[in-house]
């Protein structure tokens, strides 16, 4: 048991430092970008990931998982020579679903643009995008079969690469793009043979040529990416052809059938955060025009958005405010990519008291990062917007300091939904999930309608959408999984200890702060409110035995072994 669980957090931990410096690299990134792009550029960046992220999600969501369990299971077994049999039918499979998913976009890429997100040039933007599905498919097939072997060293170095390859080329563009551009205009008056009555006229067809060229860095990264996997998994899994004979066939055929309950899952789950989406764009369109202007009137004067982009400019803000709400799930879906091949092993081992153990850590300490971050981030959300963004986009400073605020407190939702389901998926239950993410499509729709639609409420619905349909998600997978594995929580370590820690360090740093230390700059604010929360919770969780020390001592002896 102890050989599987110090696997496992080698693993997430590895996972865990590349998802933080994966993080780092583009909040650096977004930074300037934003500051090229504005946030009406940001608007149909994100447009573009919104189309994106569905097909996205089936290539690394579903037919990864199938290839990293069943490898692990055949791992377990000692099997190489079916090993090498998944391995030879995975390349093509994966190869033909990217071939598939990037021309289902480019047929659907118009009608997208112009109907459902309201913005017709936001059409570049996803054309750019569109060879990342070829490239993230065919790196998916190497990286899940090194994960099989609960070695995560190419999917944390490919994530690297990608997010920096995409922070230097992504820049490169944006600003080559843009400073072509408007000298352009300065010089003649037009923007690519197009006369303009204006600055703001400018700018609004500059915007979607620089976003796209800006995700042009994005698609060159998952390039490298790309061929970084490729060596790696060639020269480490180069093994020679088993004596036995193999069946690529039938390999191919299992990993259709054990994806299958997977990819319906996934479509279903993937169509429901697409429907979320594309419900708040269409329903932030139905808005009161004169309503959303008055609500935004200060960040849309600061931002000089002419009318025309009121509604891609707003949504730009609340792509923004995205941006820290998925700081907290991104890391924790290291947890949950590293626990498939482990709680697989577990499963297939017929031990109840190791899957127990093990399940219950890794929701522990997602439940950890979900409360302690979700709080700290809702705590540091002002000071940490102005670092980012007040001497190049005040506006997005005024515009998304509540967003991010309140978006803090629902972290836990979306951080152990994401797990839960992994987990499900891990043990081969991933249909029963299906009927979860239907209902919660259902919920955030319904609720964006009411809320969102109402320019008294616009993307602020969103938050209260989001929570709502990932807590149907979290409490249906829990019992799923609860029920097929036969495990028991422990809900102190689950929720009443995390959430316990991170309520009192939010009001003692608070607090502290307002009484003690006062208003110093947001800068010193933000590092002397950081350096108060982090003590203080770190004890809490000490002196309350949700972290022992027996914990941190396992935890650096599988750092030593990653």
């Amino acid at each position: 048991m102890n050989n599987t669980k110090q696997k496992y957090i080698s693993s997430a931990v590895l996972l865990l430092l590349s998802s933080i410096l994966v993080k780092a690299i583009s909040a650096v990134y977004k930074i300037p970008l934003t500051a090229y792009i504005g946030a009406t550029g940001r608007g149909y960046f994100n447009i573009a990931y919104n189309y994106y992220m569905p097909v996205h999600a089936l290539i690394m969501g579903a037919f990864p998982i199938a290839l990293s369990h069943l490898v692990s299971k055949y791992n377990e077994k000692g099997d190489n020579a079916k090993i090498y049999s998944l391995k030879k039918a995975s390349g093509s499979l994966f190869f033909i679903i990217g071939v598939l998913g990037l021309g289902l976009m480019f047929v659907f890429a118009k009608p997208y643009a112009e109907m459902i997100s309201s913005s017709p040039k936001s059409i570049y933007t996803i054309y750019v995008l569109l060879p990342s599905v070829l490239f993230s498919s065919m790196a998916a097939c190497r990286r899940s079969l090194a994960e099989g072997y609960m070695n995560m060293v190419p999917t944390s170095v490919s994530q690297i690469i990608e997010a920096a390859f995409k922070l230097v080329f992504g820049l490169l563009f944006a600003k080559l793009s843009m400073g072509y551009l408007f000298e352009t205009y300065l010089e003649s008056g037009m923007v690519m043979g197009v006369v303009c009555a204006g600055e703001e006229t400018a700018l609004s067809m500059i915007y979607p040529l620089t976003s796209a060229a800006a995700m042009g860095g994005v698609t060159a990264g998952s390039f490298f990416s790309l061929v970084y996997v490729s060596v790696y998994t060639s020269v480490k899994y180069n093994s020679t052809i088993p004596n036995r004979k193999y069946r690529t066939g039938e390999s191919l055929k299992e990993i259709l059938s054990f994806s299958a309950p997977i990819i319906v899952s996934t479509v279903i789950q993937s169509a429901s955060t697409f429907l979320d989406n594309a419900s708040v764009q269409y329903f932030l369109s139905l808005c009161s025009r004169e309503g959303l202007r008055e609500a935004y009137a200060a960040c849309l004067q600061m931002s000089g958005t002419p009318e025309e982009d009121t509604i891609t400019y707003i949504y730009g803000l609340f792509s923004s405010a995205q941006d820290f709400r998925m700081l907290l799930p991104g890391f924790t879906m290291a947890l949950g990519v590293a626990a498939v091949p482990a709680i697989s092993a577990a499963f297939e081992a017929h031990s109840r008291e190791r899957l127990s153990s093990l399940s219950n850590s890794i929701f522990k300490y997602t439940s950890i990062i979900a409360f302690g971050g979700g709080f700290y981030l809702s705590l540091i959300s002002p000071y940490m917007l102005n670092i980012l963004y007040n001497s190049s986009n005040y506006d997005i400073v005024i515009g998304c300091s509540d967003l991010v605020y309140f978006y803090g407190f629902t972290m836990i939702f979306y951080c152990l939904a994401g797990v839960a389901v992994f987990s499900v998926q891990a043990i081969g239950c991933a249909k029963k999930s299906i009927p979860s993410f239907i209902l919660s499509a259902a919920v955030r729709v319904g609720i964006n309608y009411l809320l969102v639609a109402d320019y008294r409420y616009n993307i602020y619905g969103a938050i209260v959408s989001g929570a709502a349909g990932y807590f149907v998600i979290l409490v249906s997978n829990l019992y799923i999984f609860k029920k097929y594995s036969d495990i028991k929580y422990k809900l102190s370590d689950l929720f009443f200890k995390p959430i316990l820690c991170s309520i009192l360090s939010f009001f003692v740093s608070r607090l502290m702060m307002e009484s003690i230390f006062g208003d110093n700059g947001y800068v010193l604010n933000f590092v002397v409110l950081s350096g108060i929360y982090i003590t203080f919770f770190s004890i809490a969780c000490i002196l309350t035995n949700l972290i022992t020390f027996s914990e941190i001592k396992f935890l650096h002896i599988g750092k030593k072994s990653a």
